[in-house]
């Protein structure tokens, strides 16, 4: 099965990313209201950039991806940081493929968008077996760490490695 990245430029994409995420929102496994859902939904599109992502048989959005440069913490300015607000993929679509797919599509949105950015972050439920076995690779690169928050998993990684990881996938995807 074939997918397209885009990102959103477009107003028509700005609401498809919202719908498709309000449609979702109790499968993001955010463990917030969905107020404050709301606003990590809504802050790529002010602070950032959103990434839609297609199945093109048939054509229809399947995931999306939203990030921004900065924490809210240090009022954006440390935009060396890409922290990753969302990231959804439709369950029936969820496969290792279409995750290497999308991650080469991320890093190179971000590379070509603010190619300062050093480091990529995101935050995932504190003890959640799926997403541990899914971002422990992550953990393994130099310059990557995953530190407990109350309930919550900080997952730091350096872009230059998660840039050379997506590689070394998308190497072995191809062969």
């Amino acid at each position: 099965m074939s997918f397209e990245f885009r990102p959103c430029t477009l107003e028509m994409d700005y609401e498809a990313y919202i719908q498709f995420l309000l449609r979702h929102h109790n499968e993001l496994n955010l463990p917030y209201s969905f107020a404050m859902k709301l606003g990590f939904i809504g802050s790529p599109l002010i602070f950032g950039k959103a990434m839609l992502v297609f199945s093109e048989e048939p054509y229809e959005i399947v995931g999306v991806v939203g990030f921004v440069y900065g924490t809210g913490v240090n009022s954006y300015e440390d935009r060396h940081i890409c922290q990753v607000e969302v990231a959804f993929i439709q369950k029936a679509y969820q496969r290792t493929s279409l995750f290497i797919q999308g991650l080469k599509a991320l890093v190179d949105l971000i590379k070509a968008d603010n190619p300062n950015v050093t480091q990529v972050q995101f935050w995932t439920p504190g003890r959640d077996g799926y997403l541990d076995r899914l971002f422990a690779r992550f953990n393994t690169l130099p310059g990557s760490s995953r530190t407990i928050v109350n309930t919550l998993a900080l997952h730091k990684v350096a872009f230059m490695e998660l840039e050379s990881y997506c590689h070394r996938c998308m190497a072995a995807w191809r062969e």
